[in-house]
């Protein structure tokens, strides 16, 4: 009797080589397809169809606490939201829904709790729509000259020079805000409590004293909320 001969893909007749090939390339084909959905998932949301009126419907539960205009409240308690962009619109929803951002009312009050991806796409659009006329002050001990220097160092290249955001930057407008909402926000990203610039290591307000963040958000509130609005 013959010895058996050790494995080899030699072993296989010619035939079945293409047919094992076909079968691998079958196998690998729905992980290709599931990483493109997943893709497709991420970008579909800014790409889907926004029903405005179904926006206004459920803004009626944001307005309890953000105002019939979307102006907030004066003191920066809930903070004036019309006119923001709709990506940042989106992104806030969105963390506040995954918990990323923390605030138990947005979840209840807002809706957000039940809200689907259509929903959050109606509910963006109709706020960015939305256009209030504010003469937002700033902080009586900061200055408008002394924060303009700092705010161009730090801010200008995601925030924009006049404070309009940036859409590639994914970054909010902040003129227009009240100042008292702003200087909370930057307590958070000190904190740790929020992740400013998308980078948990950025440490832009650890060398600023108090006095310097009042001189910039004084410059903030010198801006014109309305200039160079669509560029």
């Amino acid at each position: 009797m013959a010895p058996k001969r050790p494995f080899s893909p030699r072993t296989f007749p010619l035939p079945l080589l293409p047919l094992i090939l076909l079968l691998l390339l079958a196998l690998a084909m729905p992980l290709a397809l599931a990483d493109e959905d997943e893709d497709d998932d991420e970008i579909d949301l800014l790409d889907m169809e926004p029903d405005r009126q179904a926006g206004e419907v459920m803004y009626r539960q944001c307005a309890l606490c953000h105002g019939q205009h979307g102006q907030g409240i004066l003191g920066g308690k809930y903070p004036r939201i019309a006119g923001l962009p709709e990506y940042y619109l989106l992104n806030a929803l969105q963390d506040y829904q995954t918990g990323a951002r923390g605030y138990d009312a947005m979840l209840v009050v807002g809706g957000l709790k039940t809200a689907d991806d259509q929903d959050l796409v109606n509910l963006s659009a109709y706020i960015s729509d939305l256009e209030v006329d504010l003469d937002v002050p700033g902080p009586e001990e900061g200055s408008a000259r002394k924060g303009k220097r700092m705010y161009r160092y730090d801010c200008r290249t995601c925030h924009g020079r006049k404070g309009e955001g940036k859409t590639r930057k994914e970054s909010p407008p902040l003129r227009g805000q009240y100042h008292e909402y702003l200087l909370r926000q930057i307590e958070m990203f000190k904190n740790k409590e929020r992740i400013h610039a998308d980078d948990p290591e950025d440490e832009t307000f650890a060398a600023y004293e108090d006095e310097e963040l009042l001189h910039i958000l004084a410059f903030i509130a010198s801006l014109d909320d309305k200039e160079d609005k669509d560029k």
